[in-house]
């Protein structure tokens, strides 16, 4: 299947900006390209901001209570904790705002988005401390955000997906945790790039090989924390016990294989997953309802997943 017309356009159109690539610009710059969010589809109720004590630090959170026609009926809402994307590198609030109160909306649920600490300034593992961390806090203070600690997800896209990854599976050892779903979008689970999807989609697609190359370079401190499982949650030799999840990919994204990879360990392992691939997207396109009709089909599809995991329907 070819690409979606609104993604050939769109690939036209930046090809024709004389911009250098991801490799070849500094993280300032870099952090300077991302576009701004969308407007929601469905705007939330309230929009809080906070910032948590963890690590020695505060990093800031916001959360977003759905409108009044998605409100829940029972006293204390589920929440979905959200982590962007962005390579680890990039990546803000206010770039997820749109999505996160289509989340909240389409889910029923609020919605947690995570400013964790970002590299090369903070490399691994902080920006996985941080995110768990912070859903460990989000969970223990769950009656002051009037959320129910018994229905917690936690989500993300592409780095943000690695990142609900690693904390999903290290929540198998927590007292505190004990997460409902997983909603992963496009997630990095492997430092490794000679997978089919790498080859057949690295340059060309927005998100290139070298780009990630780069990405994975500026995340680790040293070659060999590519190796550890909250790094790479694909070499986890056991992902049992982990929550169900909803997979989401793009057909032409080279992080494709690594994702289904992922999917097909985690049903090895006994989970309970839900893979939709967009064949005809590429990598990115989960934030961008502005530009892709299927963006917001997509937030919709992962919403109504949610919604049932915390309804148990």
């Amino acid at each position: 299947m070819p690409v979606h017309p609104q993604v050939a356009q769109y690939l036209e159109e930046i090809a024709k900006v004389d911009l250098p690539s991801f490799e070849e610009m500094t993280p300032e710059i870099i952090r300077s390209t991302l576009s701004p969010s969308p407007e929601p589809h469905l705007p939330a109720k309230k929009i809080d901001d906070l910032k948590l004590p963890v690590n020695g630090t505060e990093i800031p959170v916001r959360i977003y209570t759905p409108g009044a026609s998605q409100e829940n009926s029972s006293e204390a809402f589920p929440a979905l904790v959200y982590f962007h994307g962005g390579g680890w590198v990039m990546g803000t609030l206010d770039a997820y705002d749109g999505l996160c109160q289509d989340l909240a909306g389409t889910a029923s649920c609020k919605v947690i988005s995570v400013d964790y600490r970002m590299a090369p300034e903070h490399p691994y593992p902080v920006p996985f401390e941080d995110a768990y961390s912070a859903t460990e806090w989000i969970v223990s203070h769950a009656g002051d955000l009037e959320i129910d600690p018994t229905r917690i997800a936690v989500g993300g896209d592409s780095a943000g997906g690695n990142l609900a990854t690693a904390v999903a599976i290290r929540a198998r050892q927590s007292n505190i945790l004990n997460l409902i779903y997983q909603m992963l979008v496009y997630p990095v689970t492997n430092y490794q790039f000679d997978t089919e999807s790498y080859q057949k989609y690295g340059i060309d697609y927005f998100l290139t090989k070298r780009a990630m190359e780069w990405f994975w370079d500026q995340y680790l401190p040293h070659e060999s924390a590519g190796r550890e499982v909250y790094a790479s949650p694909l070499r986890s030799k056991d992902l049992s016990r982990l929550p169900d999840a909803i997979v989401i990919t793009a057909g032409y994204d080279p992080l494709y294989s690594e994702a289904v990879q992922y999917v097909e360990l985690m049903r090895r392992s006994g989970v309970d997953v839900a893979h939709i691939n967009y064949e005809d997207m590429i990598h990115g396109f989960f934030r961008r309802s502005d530009l892709y009709d299927r963006a917001f089909e997509a937030v919709q599809l992962a919403g109504q997943y949610l919604r049932k995991a915390f309804t148990g329907t």
